[in-house]
């Protein structure tokens, strides 16, 4: 908004030089003309004062009428589309306050220079005063009705709501006395946030509902700089912050100072809940956030927000399928996959129970007929192994395990998931891990060699890295780099030779 002042009290300028450039130009030539001095011309007498006052009025009225009734309008009829908020920010900008105010002192002055007039009184000064008046208020016409369009972009609302959020957490930290009313502010503007998210995407904004999760995002950053600052009542949040969650849900949020990102995150739920399945690009916008925020060093290095980043996930996945939205949940899964990625070399605990994650709503996806959901997991759970095996991660048998286990009482088995595992074994053989490889084998046992077949044939004849339709991975999950095709080839032939020898 400092950027739009400046745009204003430069147009004004331009503004007002021209019109007086004109206008003085004109009267020049008609001075000229006349043969009269300026002198003579400025000199009035009472009826000329009397015209040239009406005048005046009359010009003063309309700019009156034009600017506030653009701001009647424009102003609530943009609140009640985003958010209330944007009435309290209209009423404390300076820059508001300042144009309407200014209009009025000249009709103000204008109505005064009427009452003087009178007992061949001229009050030449305030008449003079409300000509400067009115070529100036006309010189804001223009620039400040661009100013209020620009004022009324949700983006402005967004920035304002970050600022203010972000002036609360400063405050919150320098004056500890008062951290109950800054900590009611921010956790309003966080949900004022979101609620410009839900209300974008009931009216297919994609663009403000995008820019409302990426303040969110930033927002996060900004608490997390100043977080260690806090004193120990910040984090003793009300119940009433959290209507949906029971008072042992509150304590514990609180105990484990956790409780800015519950409110975060959980406003991130309220927005996927009305992006799902309505606006994908949405989903997928959440789900990098979340995946961002749980690898920023804070996170990844605080238990209870590492658990809640999983939690999290763990919700938006379950929501997508139970609302088949097949899309949504491939997008997530690719996310949470990431995610685990970059907990595995410090927290492979944590990435073993992610694992078991991924097989539990796999099976929620069969539940809910959603079978390429569960093919697509197998592939991402198979990505998540061989990461482990490619960094040498300690949890890297556990999660093959959890790997073979993963779908095993299905029968027949689905080809994607059989894929997965064909895809992991050619990898391991190519490493070295030829013991690794032969229990991925083992799986195969009973399966019908024409089953067997088509899937080796199927992977076999991929060539194309990336997929033939767009989607947000791009990649081909069938695919098989160069370097390890022939020990797919490897595989299916220790297989056949296996079939053969029983």
């Amino acid at each position: 908004m400092k950027r739009n002042a400046l745009l204003l009290i430069r147009g004004v300028v331009i503004m007002a030089a021209v019109m007086l450039l004109i206008t003085s130009a004109e009267l020049a030539f008609d001075l000229a003309g006349s043969g009269l001095s300026f002198s003579q011309m400025i000199a009035f007498n009472i009826d000329d004062a009397r015209h040239f006052n009406n005048a005046l009025s009359r010009n003063l009225n309309q700019l009156l009428a034009v600017t506030f009734t653009t701001v009647a309008i424009a102003v609530p009829l943009t609140a009640n589309m985003y958010s209330l908020k944007f009435l309290e920010f209209f009423i404390k900008d300076p820059v508001n306050a300042a144009v309407l105010t200014l209009v009025v002192f000249a009709d103000l002055n204008n109505t005064w220079a009427a009452y003087a007039l009178s007992n061949g009184f001229i009050p030449a000064l305030t008449l003079y005063l409300t000509f400067a008046l009115v070529i100036l208020c006309f010189s804001l016409l223009f620039p400040y009705l661009y100013y209020i369009f620009r004022f009324l972009h949700p983006n402005t609302l967004l920035e304002r709501l970050e600022d203010e959020i972000n002036d609360n957490l400063r405050e919150a930290a320098r004056q500890p006395k008062k951290t109950t009313h800054y900590r009611r502010q921010a956790a309003e503007g966080i949900e004022h946030i979101a609620n410009i998210a839900i209300r974008s995407v009931d009216r297919s904004d994609r663009n403000t509902a995008i820019e409302s999760v990426h303040t969110l995002e930033r927002v996060a950053h900004t608490y997390w700089l100043v977080k260690k600052q806090m004193s120990d009542g910040w984090f003793d949040a009300e119940q009433s912050l959290f209507l949906g969650f029971s008072s042992k849900a509150v304590d514990e949020i609180c105990q484990s100072h956790s409780w800015v990102e519950m409110k975060l995150f959980s406003q991130l739920r309220q927005v996927m809940s009305a992006a799902v399945p309505k606006m994908h690009d949405l989903v997928s916008t959440i789900a990098k956030t979340l995946r961002r925020l749980g690898q920023v060093e804070t996170a990844r290095h605080d238990a209870a927000l590492r658990e809640m980043a999983a939690d999290y996930f763990n919700t938006f996945i379950r929501m997508a399928i139970v609302r088949k939205d097949a899309r949504s949940v491939f997008t997530l899964f690719d996310q949470y996959r990431t995610y685990a990625e970059s907990l595995n070399t410090d927290y492979p605990e944590m990435v073993q129970e992610i694992a078991f994650y991924f097989e539990y709503y796999a099976q929620v996806a069969r539940e809910n007929g959603l079978t390429f959901i569960v093919e697509s997991v197998a592939h991402d759970l198979g990505t998540l192994v061989q990461h482990a095996y490619q960094y040498n991660a300690r949890n890297q048998h556990k999660l093959l395990e959890r790997f073979l286990q993963y779908d095993f009482k299905a029968r027949p088995p689905l080809p994607g998931v059989k894929k997965a595992h064909a895809l992991l074994a050619s990898y391991l053989l190519l490493a070295g891990h030829t013991e690794e490889s032969a229990q991925i084998g083992q799986s195969f046992a009973g399966l019908d060699p024409a089953f067997v077949y088509t899937i080796k044939d199927d992977l076999l004849h991929i060539k194309r890295e990336k997929y033939w339709e767009i989607n947000e991975r791009r990649m081909n999950m069938d695919y098989v780099p160069d370097d390890q095709r022939e020990k797919l080839r490897e595989f299916f032939e220790g297989l056949k030779r296996a079939e053969a020898g029983t």
